[in-house]
């Protein structure tokens, strides 16, 4: 496990499944995902500091949580040079701080069909949106924010892995 220490505002943090034990929904979808993605990532967060991420969280929504250490398999850090955090957490505070979570999207990603609500995110949808408002260029600007899943935020070469499990 990573010393949170070691974590810098805007680290992409990538994590696995939640057991089903702890709620049949997260696991049902993160399987999903899986699948889908050929991966083991079906969650991302943002780092903001101090003990704290930022993510759309499923039945939860876009807001600023207590980072979350389990299920945390992967983090990667943007390049400095192309990134400036203080910008996404600006527009985080202006625009995505309290929407809903997009469950329709989910579905319309892990199914291939277009259909997300713009006023609601999934997590990889948001930290995409959010990582272009700070400056870095993770994907093609072409491809809609909405048709990322979290395991290409781990193929990115926007970014550096600092830890995996």
């Amino acid at each position: 496990m990573i010393d949170p220490e070691l974590l810098l505002p805007g680290d992409c943090l990538l994590y696995g499944r939640t057991p089903f034990r702890r709620s049949a929904v997260a696991w049902f979808f993160g399987t999903a995902i899986n699948i889908k993605t050929w991966s083991r990532y079906c969650h991302v967060e943002i780092y903001d500091g101090e003990g704290e991420s930022f993510a759309s969280r499923d039945g939860q929504g876009v807001a600023c949580y207590p980072l979350r250490l389990s299920e945390l398999v992967c983090v990667r850090r943007p390049r400095l040079m192309d990134y400036d955090h203080d910008l996404t957490r600006a527009w985080f505070d202006k625009y995505a701080d309290g929407q809903k979570y997009d469950w329709l999207g989910l579905l319309s990603f892990t199914y291939a069909i277009h259909r997300g609500d713009p006023g609601k995110m999934f997590c990889s949808e948001f930290a995409t949106r959010a990582y272009r408002q700070g400056g870095l260029k993770p994907f093609n600007p072409a491809l809609d924010a909405d048709c990322v899943a979290p395991a290409q935020l781990w193929q990115s070469p926007a970014f550096e892995t600092i830890y995996e499990s």
